[in-house]
């Protein structure tokens, strides 16, 4: 089964302006043009364009009919009586033509196989913006102005944040760009960026409506910002009188909380058992602290004695997960160690003699970042 073919496409030879005139047995008797890949047929020795030809032959095979020469008709065969003319097709492209710009003035002329290196180059010739997403398309010689200042895809940076935008999308940009300067949209006649905008609102503009700034004691007043000044001079002697009733106020609401506190302090003292002192100490540095661990502490002078509460200390275990925290605890009474104060040097010292080991103190979570935690429990 024979091999399908596509039909070529529609004739054509070389369609430039020549400037000299093309002999006859270089045009090809098809499309009437200067040979465009010349070839000759075997039997007859006829000169087609390879495409005219080949266009000639596809239309006969698809009708049915048999295959024969255009101008002489004897029969052919596609495969064994076509061949390329390389003598034709040098002659012809040594002959010389005008550049397919001459319509845009471009006076250039040579060999017609120089045609594609002169297009390259040509300062006439249609080419498209190498901007992305650029369609337009113009003659070489604009392309570089057109390229670096009139396309609308050009890439601008922006001359406040410095962040690269085509130009058409830059008015856009300078909608939300945070260098931008604005104006004050108060109108205090204040120019700043747009991203210091609400600062300028909260702590500066001059015409922001702000409270005064002894609200707190009770003055309701509320005024532009520029106005403070005179506000805080003409209700000096309010604001005094506010603030002397607030100290008042002050004054008696620490006497009630200090006569509650006592109150409570009072009945959790008839209540045996019962704690009401928890401190927690954070010690940081603690290794350097062990190093030079010594017996006493610079408030020792000024401390009740003997101390008339049960002790007990609690080491915190710094785990991050608190079911798995294992606290060490132990508890102490002064009340029966000494009758009077013990003095360093000359009395056995006392306290929690096996709190913790060492090794134990080490092995635990019990020193993070050089940090340990000591709670004090007082009964």
């Amino acid at each position: 089964m024979a091999e399908a073919r596509t039909k070529p496409s529609r004739p054509s030879g070389y369609d430039d302006e020549f400037v000299d005139e093309v002999e006859d047995e270089l045009t090809c008797p098809i499309c009437h043009s200067p040979l465009k890949e010349a070839v000759q047929t075997r039997p007859c020795g006829h000169r087609f364009c390879r495409i005219c030809i080949e266009y000639h032959i596809t239309s006969k095979e698809t009708a049915g009919q048999p295959i024969y020469c255009p101008i002489c008709r004897k029969k052919l065969n596609r495969e064994q009586d076509i061949y390329e003319d390389k003598a034709a097709d040098r002659k012809i492209r040594s002959y010389i033509i005008k550049c397919p710009n001459s319509i845009r003035s471009c006076q250039w002329r040579g060999e017609l196989r120089a045609k594609e290196k002169h297009l390259a180059s040509c300062p006439h010739e249609i080419v498209p913006c190498t901007n992305k997403n650029c369609n337009k398309k113009l003659e070489r010689k604009g392309l570089q102005d057109h390229v670096t200042t009139k396309c609308s895809w050009r890439v601008l940076r922006c001359r406040f944040c410095s962040v690269s935008q085509p130009e058409l999308q830059m008015k856009a940009h300078y909608d939300v760009c945070p260098k931008f300067p604005v104006t004050c949209p108060l109108k205090c006649g204040m120019t700043i960026l747009r991203e210091k905008l609400a600062d300028h609102e909260k702590n500066q503009c001059e015409l922001v409506e702000i409270s005064c700034p002894y609200s707190k004691l009770g003055c309701r007043e509320k005024f532009q910002r520029k106005e403070k000044t005179s506000h805080l001079q003409s209700c000096l002697q309010v604001h005094l009188d506010l603030a002397c009733v607030k100290l008042t106020d002050t004054e008696e609401e620490l006497r009630t909380t200090r006569e509650k506190l006592e109150q409570r302090i009072i009945a959790l003292e008839n209540r045996p058992g019962t704690y009401y002192y928890v401190y927690t100490w954070k010690i940081g540095g603690f290794k350097e602290i062990l190093r030079q661990a010594k017996a006493g502490g610079e408030y020792d002078a000024i401390l009740q004695w003997p101390f008339p509460k049960e002790v007990t200390l609690t080491l915190i275990d710094q785990q991050g997960n608190l079911d798995d925290r294992q606290t060490i605890s132990g508890s102490c009474a002064l009340t029966t160690a000494w009758k009077s104060r013990p003095l360093k040097g000359k009395d056995a010292l006392w306290g929690l003699y096996e709190f913790v080991s060492h090794d134990e103190l080490q092995r635990g979570a019990y020193i993070v970042d050089d940090t340990i935690f000591i709670q004090a429990q007082f009964e």
